[in-house]
């Protein structure tokens, strides 16, 4: 099968809006997995909010006493912090035959949007065959969210092989949800997969 390419003018008429959720997530991405970026914004809080401290304290000891797998894939419904997310996801990978197909399961059918970001941010992360596996029930996943962020997460897997499948997402997205910006997260997908800052 010959290889997908894109218009030549598909980035000038495509343009990433400024501030989008998938420029933030990327950016927070940077963060997390970066100890001493991590550590900063830690300092940061630190010294601006005792409170939310202590919050991303008790946060972070729920995190490391979590064994259960099936409660370790519910914690990604309290709106976990950016400064435990590293963590957090660590903890999930280490246990990933066990979480990885409960969190697969409930992606199919959960409207939570923490859930959603949270899967997303372990699925990056994830063994190919999970990310693999996402790709083979898209068409199953029933909340839009959910299936926008999948999107994202197979351009940041750089699944070069989803490009295609990718623009014609872009499209149903524009069409279907005019009021949304579910669209700018294939977009992202596909400046990723071409090498493409959306930064």
């Amino acid at each position: 099968m010959a290889e997908y390419r894109l218009p030549k003018d598909f980035f000038e008429k495509n343009l990433i809006k400024p501030y989008s959720t998938p420029q933030f997530f990327l950016v927070t991405q940077v963060i997390e997995g970066h100890e001493e970026l991590n550590s900063k914004l830690k300092k940061l809080i630190a010294q601006f909010d005792e409170e939310l401290t202590e919050k991303d304290e008790a946060q972070l000891r729920l995190i490391e006493e979590t064994n259960d797998p099936a409660a370790l894939v519910d914690l990604m419904r309290k709106k976990l912090r950016s400064p435990n997310m590293g963590t957090y996801i660590g903890k999930v990978l280490a246990h990933q035959s066990e979480c990885l197909p409960l969190l697969l399961k409930r992606y199919l059918t959960s409207g939570h949007d923490a859930f959603i970001e949270a899967s997303a941010r372990v699925l990056v992360a994830a063994d190919e065959s999970c990310v693999r596996q996402l790709r083979e029930m898209y068409d199953r996943i029933r909340n839009p969210y959910a299936r926008a962020f999948a999107c994202l997460v197979f351009g940041h897997r750089g699944m070069k092989d989803q490009l295609a499948f990718l623009v014609g997402e872009y499209e149903k997205f524009k069409r279907n949800y005019i009021d949304e910006s579910f669209e700018q997260f294939p977009l992202a997908a596909i400046y990723l997969l071409s090498g493409k800052s959306i930064i």
